[in-house]
C-alpha cells in the first residue's frame, strides 16, 4: 500500500502523513489555487515547519546540516505529502540540494548545502528547457521559482546554479499554482555543476514518482470512500460492477506506482555515479508508470464522484492539476518510455537482489551439498532423493517438503537452478490441497506417488455451465453401497489426456444450497466409464479437454473431506491455483518487442515508446512480487501485491502480443513470426484461465477494497 516496508520507513511515513493532515497541506494547496503566489513571495508556513523537522535535508550529509539518510527516506516523505497534494518548494529544493551534494565542488557544497538543508534557501529547478552554451537566455518554466533564492537551470549536459540577482522571474498562469511555477530568464553568470543534467532528470523522475505514488493512493481512497456511501437507484454505487471495476483498476495502478517508485529510490546511487545505467532505467520506469498511474487515478476519481467531483469546492481537481503538472514538467511519459526502451536495447538490466540475513548461509551450504548428491545419483533415484530430503516442494510442510521459509526458498531458487527438478503445475496445486484437506491415509496413498511422478493429477472443476462460477456444479453423484455413482461432464481440464487421477467437485445433494451440496472426490481417469476428449484450441494445439463420467464408481475412501463439504476443498485448490498463476511471467516478454521494431519498423519512435511503456509495466509486475518477497524476508505483514498479480500478468501478456502483431504487420500473419503469432492466440486464454479478469476485479473490489458483494441467490 505504501513505499515503506521496513519498520523505520513505516514510522516515518506515518509521521509525515499525520503532519500533512494536521497542518492543512491540502488547504494550503487550495489557497494557492485561489490566490496564486507571485514571484518573490515567501513559502507558506508549512515549508518552515517541514524544514524544521529536517525533511528538506533528510538526504544530505550531516556535515552540511543534513540528516545523513538517502533518497529512499526522502521518497517516503514525498509520498506521504503527496497523499495530501502538498505543494511548496520541497520537490525542487530536494532535487537541487541532491545535485549540489553529488556534483558540486567542496566549496560549493559548503556554501550552498546548509541553506538548502534548513529551508532558508529554497531553490527552483528548470530542466524542461535548456539555456545556451553561454549560460544565458530563457530557461523555461521552473518548479518552485516564485519562492526561490537559488535557481538551477539546465545548460546542455550541465546544470547552472544562479543567485536571485542573476535571473529574471516572470509569473506564469500555472495549471497548479501550488508548485510555484514561473518563467526564468538567465541574465547573469552562475556556478556550473558539470555533467549534472542527467542526474537532475533522474532525481526529478524519482521524487515525482514518489509523490505520484502518494497521489494515486489518495485519489483511490477518496473515490472508494465516496463509493461506499453514495446511493443511486436505491443502492450504494460501490455495489455496481462498473464502479467496482473502476476502483479495482485504480488499486492496481496504485500498487504499480508504489512498486516502481520504491525501486527507483532504492536504485539511485548515493554518489550519483550511475555507471551501469540501472538507476536511469529504474527512474524512467517509475516516471512512465507511477506518474501515469496518478494521472489516470485522478481522472477516474472525478468520474466516480460524478457531478460533485466536477465542482471547484471538491478537492478532486487539486489532485488532477497536480498529476497533470507532474506529467508535463517533472516526468513526461513519452520521454520516459523512450528512455526505458533505449536503456533496455543497450543491454541495461535492473538487478534486484534481496538482501538476506546471515542464516541464509547455512541454507546455502545444505543446498549445495544436496545439489551435488542429486547430480551424482542414478537417474532413477534422483526424484526420490529430492523427495526424501524435502527439495521437491521445499515450501510444503514435512514430510514432503522442508517447511522452508522465505529466506530458505530464495536461497534454493539461487542454488538449485539448472538441476531439472520437476515443475508439477496444476498437479502441484491439487497435491498441495490434498495435504491440507485429505485424510492421513489418502495423503499417503496419493501425494507421495504424485510427487514421484507415478501418478499425474489434474483438476476437474469447470463445467459447460460453470466456468468462473466454480460452485455451479451439475455433475451428479448418487450414493450407493460402498461409494458413489458419478455422471456428468467436466471441461477446460488442462492436461487431462496425460493424467491418471483428478480432483473433482460433484453435486451430491441437489436439495442443499449451491455451496453446501458439493462433495470433493478423486476420480480414477483410467476407469472405463471415464472418457477424456482433447479440445483443439485456437492455437491448433490441445491443452484443454472434455472429461465425461458415465456412471463411474467412486469408492467412499476416495471422497476428500466430508460429503457435502467439498466447496472448502475446492476453495483451497483455487487459492493455490491463483497464487501460482499470479507468479508466472508473461510468455512473450515485452523486451522481445524491441527486436521486432528493429526488424519490421526501424526508426519508428512511436512504436518504440509503446514498447518502452510495456517494458516499464512488466518491470512493475516483477517489482510487486519482489516487494512481497522483501516483506516476507523482513517478517513484515503481507500486503495486497499478490492479489493483483494475476490480473496484471494476464492483461499485460495480451497487450504485449497485440503490440507485437502490430509491429510485425504482414509478417505476423504470413508465417514470418511464428512464435509471436502462436503467443498472440494463446494469450487470449490468460484472461479467462484461473478466473476471468472480470472476476479478478470483483475479488479485488470486494475482498481488498471492501465494497459490497453482489447478492446471489442460492
Amino acid at each position: 500500500m505504501a513505499l515503506a516496508i521496513t519498520e523505520e520507513h513505516a514510522e516515518l511515513s506515518g509521521v509525515v502523513r499525520e503532519f500533512a493532515v494536521e497542518q492543512g497541506a491540502r488547504a494550503a494547496t487550495r489557497k494557492a489555487a485561489v490566490d496564486p503566489p507571485a514571484p518573490g513571495a515567501d513559502p507558506d508556513p508549512l515549508w518552515k515547519q517541514l524544514a524544521g523537522l529536517g525533511w528538506a535535508g533528510l538526504h544530505l550529509p550531516e556535515e552540511h546540516g543534513g540528516s545523513g539518510y538517502g533518497l529512499p527516506e526522502l521518497a517516503v516523505v514525498l509520498e506521504g505529502l503527496g497523499r495530501e497534494v502538498h505543494g511548496g518548494p520541497l520537490l525542487s529544493t530536494a532535487v537541487a540540494s541532491a545535485l549540489v551534494a553529488r556534483h558540486g565542488t567542496a566549496e560549493q557544497q559548503a556554501a550552498l548545502l546548509p541553506g538548502l538543508a534548513d529551508g532558508s534557501t529554497p531553490a527552483s529547478l528548470a530542466v524542461v528547457g535548456s539555456v545556451g552554451a553561454d549560460g544565458r537566455g530563457d530557461a523555461g518554466p521552473a518548479l518552485g521559482a516564485v519562492w526561490a533564492a537559488l535557481h538551477l537551470v539546465r545548460s546542455g549536459d550541465d546544470v547552472v546554479v544562479l543567485r536571485g540577482d542573476a535571473v529574471r522571474v516572470s509569473a506564469l498562469d500555472g495549471f497548479d499554482p501550488s508548485l510555484g511555477l514561473a518563467a526564468v530568464h538567465v541574465e547573469g553568470a552562475g556556478e556550473v555543476l558539470a555533467g549534472a543534467a542527467a542526474s537532475a532528470t533522474r532525481l526529478l523522475r524519482v521524487l515525482a514518482a514518489a509523490e505520484a505514488a502518494g497521489g494515486a493512493r489518495a485519489t483511490l481512497d477518496m473515490a472508494l470512500a465516496y463509493a461506499k456511501v453514495r446511493e443511486q437507484f436505491g443502492r450504494i454505487i460501490g455495489s455496481f460492477q462498473a464502479i467496482k471495476h473502476h476502483l479495482a483498476d485504480m488499486q492496481v495502478r496504485s500498487e504499480l506506482a508504489v512498486a516502481t517508485a520504491w525501486d527507483a529510490a532504492r536504485a539511485e546511487p548515493g554518489d550519483g555515479d550511475d555507471a551501469d545505467g540501472q538507476a536511469d532505467l529504474a527512474a524512467a520506469t517509475a516516471a512512465a508508470v507511477a506518474v501515469d498511474a496518478y494521472l489516470q487515478n485522478a481522472r477516474m476519481n472525478i468520474q466516480v464522484h460524478g457531478g460533485i467531483g466536477f465542482t471547484w469546492e471538491h478537492d478532486a481537481h487539486l489532485y488532477l492539476r497536480r498529476a497533470t503538472a507532474l506529467a508535463a514538467l517533472a516526468a513526461p511519459r513519452d520521454a520516459a518510455t523512450a528512455d526505458v526502451a533505449a536503456r533496455v536495447a543497450a543491454g541495461v538490466r535492473r538487478k534486484r537482489d534481496v538482501a538476506l540475513p546471515p542464516e541464509a548461509e547455512q541454507f546455502r551450504v545444505s543446498a549445495r551439498d544436496f545439489a551435488q548428491r542429486y547430480r551424482d545419483a542414478a537417474e532413477g533415484e534422483k526424484r526420490r532423493l529430492a523427495l526424501e530430503e524435502g527439495y521437491l516442494v521445499p515450501h510444503w510442510q514435512r514430510p514432503f517438503g522442508r517447511g522452508a521459509g522465505p529466506v530458505e526458498q530464495l536461497v534454493l531458487e539461487q542454488e538449485l537452478v539448472g538441476l531439472g527438478l520437476p515443475n508439477y503445475g496444476i498437479g502441484g496445486w491439487v497435491l498441495l490441497t490434498l495435504t491440507q484437506t485429505a485424510s492421513p491415509e489418502q495423503i499417503e496413498r496419493w501425494v507421495r506417488p504424485g510427487l514421484l511422478g507415478e501418478q499425474v493429477w489434474c483438476q476437474l472443476f469447470s463445467e459447460p455451465g460453470a466456468g468462473s462460477d466454480a460452485a455451479a456444479v451439475q455433475t451428479r453423484g448418487v450414493k450407493v453401497d460402498g461409494g458413489w455413482r458419478v455422471t456428468g461432464q467436466k471441461v477446460w481440464t488442462s492436461g487431462a489426456q496425460h493424467c491418471q487421477r483428478g480432483l473433482a467437485t460433484i453435486r451430491t445433494n441437489p436439495d442443499a444450497s449451491k455451496h453446501a451440496g458439493i462433495t470433493a472426490m478423486v476420480i480414477d481417469l483410467t476407469a472405463p466409464e471415464v472418457t477424456v476428449r482433447p479440445l483443439k484450441e485456437i492455437t491448433g494445439h490441445s491443452m484443454f479437454n472434455e472429461v465425461f463420467f458415465d456412471d463411474v464408481f467412486v469408492p467412499d475412501e476416495d471422497v476428500v473431506g466430508e460429503p457435502g463439504a467439498g466447496w472448502a476443498v475446492a476453495r483451497a485448490t483455487l487459492a493455490n491455483e491463483r497464487v501460482s498463476i499470479g507468479g508466472q511471467r508473461a510468455g512473450f516478454s515485452a523486451r522481445k518487442l524491441l527486436r521486432l521494431v528493429d526488424k519490421h519498423a526501424p526508426g519508428d519512435t512511436g512504436l518504440t515508446r509503446e514498447v518502452g511503456a510495456l517494458i516499464a509495466v512488466e518491470a512493475g509486475i516483477e517489482l510487486l512480487n519482489l516487494r512481497t518477497v522483501e516483506r516476507a524476508v523482513l517478517g513484515a505483514e503481507p500486503s495486497v501485491e499478490g492479489n493483483v498479480s494475476k490480473l496484471l500478468g494476464a492483461e499485460h501478456g495480451q497487450r504485449v502480443s497485440e503490440l507485437g502483431m502490430r509491429i510485425a504487420g504482414a509478417a505476423a500473419v504470413t508465417g514470418g513470426e511464428p512464435e509471436l503469432a502462436l503467443n498472440y492466440l494463446y494469450q487470449r486464454a490468460m484472461t479467462i484461465a484461473g478466473g476471468t479478469s472480470e472476476v479478478s476485479r470483483n475479488v479485488i473490489a470486494e475482498r481488498i477494497l471492501g465494497l459490497p458483494r453482489e447478492t446471489i441467490k442460492n
